[in-house]
């Protein structure tokens, strides 16, 4: 995820996060959550909204925005076998971002109390899921200091 400055009606090249959710998470995650399907430019969740659930991007691509001050937007996107709204689901927040289908998208829709319970009930799941925040963390903080001109 290079998290870089981009306009309304763009989304940077970049990568939501390089780790996906395994094949057996994927099909896990399929049989708890409800299918929908999502045209181009159809809105998943806004940027402060309330986190009810995680969306898992079956097919499709998926542009991750967020507004910032001055009036800045910054974005990425999240391919096939990506988790969005994930950070929020787990920390009970806001969505910290805007998530809309860049093109006709086949999302898996899992509620946060049916994301726990699928945690719960296959805890070797943790890890992959552990894996995906940490790789979000890592390139996070990685476009960060590439923005701060800091050396990584």
């Amino acid at each position: 995820m290079i998290i870089q400055q981009i306009s309304d009606s763009s989304v940077c090249d970049s990568s939501l996060s390089e780790v996906l959710a395994d094949t057996e998470l994927c099909e896990e995650i399929e049989k708890w959550a409800a299918p929908i399907l999502k045209g181009a430019g159809e809105i998943l969740f806004r940027q402060g909204d309330g986190s009810d659930y995680a969306f898992f991007v079956k097919t499709g691509e998926i542009a991750l925005t967020m507004r910032v001050s001055g009036g800045g937007i910054w974005g990425v996107r999240a391919k096939k076998g990506s988790l969005v709204g994930l950070p929020a689901v787990v920390g009970n927040e806001p969505y910290s971002m805007t998530a809309k289908a860049i093109r006709d998208s086949q999302i898996c829709r899992i509620s946060r109390d049916g994301f726990q319970q699928l945690m719960q009930q296959n805890p070797r799941f943790c890890c992959n899921v552990l894996q995906i925040l940490a790789a979000e963390v890592h390139t996070a903080r990685n476009a960060l200091s590439r923005l701060l001109g800091v050396p990584t």
